[in-house]
């Protein structure tokens, strides 16, 4: 239905031109989420690496995962010291998982909430790059960082970009968009982003 769309609105041969460029060079496709979508764009990531070239022409080439919802059964060190942040504490946290996983399956260790847990899908070194935004005063930082960590500890470029003075969604949230926090933030996925979306020879601008 929507290539029938596109062919009365361009035109059949601008379409099948169209189509063989994508299959040609590829869709290449970066996956970003926040907060608890974050979760769901690695959650994503893994799946699409399971799914090899069934995906072709789409290739995640790449993900960001901004202050992620991470949780686990072992408190880091920022899960203790932060517990009573801002916007995001530990209570609202809890409170957000139960009300999420299935009745039952209930655990801060499930695949969903702690990507550390061995044994959860592909192995590490197979996941796209991972670029992760973490804020100083999320409660939550400390396991995304040890993430990251472990990504680049087989050689998956992971780069942890940490901002001061920041809370949780401090990037995304209305009220905190047009702070300086935040535009920086968003120059700095774009740079760090546009390595991997650009062919060589026809790099984009932003």
């Amino acid at each position: 239905m929507l290539r029938n769309f596109f062919c009365r609105e361009l035109g059949e041969p601008l379409i099948q031109c169209l189509t063989f460029y994508l299959y040609f060079f590829g869709i290449r496709c970066v996956l970003l989420g926040a907060s608890c979508g974050a979760n769901i764009a690695d959650y994503v990531s893994r799946k699409a690496v399971e799914a090899g070239k069934l995906l072709d022409p789409v290739k995640v080439v790449a993900q960001v995962l901004m202050y992620p919802f991470f949780i686990g059964s072992v408190p880091t060190h920022s899960e203790i010291k932060l517990a009573n942040s801002y916007f995001y504490d530990k209570a609202m946290c809890m409170l957000a998982w139960k009300l999420f996983l299935p009745e039952g399956e209930f655990s801060l260790d499930h695949p969903a909430a702690n990507p550390l847990i061995p044994g959860q899908g592909p192995p590490l070194k197979l996941r796209p790059p991972t670029l992760t935004v973490v804020a100083e005063h999320d409660w939550m930082r400390d396991r995304a960082i040890a993430y990251s960590e472990e990504l680049r500890k087989v050689n998956v470029d992971a780069p942890v970009y940490e901002y001061k003075d920041a809370v949780h969604e401090f990037a995304t949230l209305d009220i905190l968009i047009k702070s300086p926090q935040a535009q920086v933030c968003a120059e700095d996925i774009a740079i760090w982003v546009k390595k991997y979306i650009s062919l060589r020879g026809h790099e984009f601008s932003y």
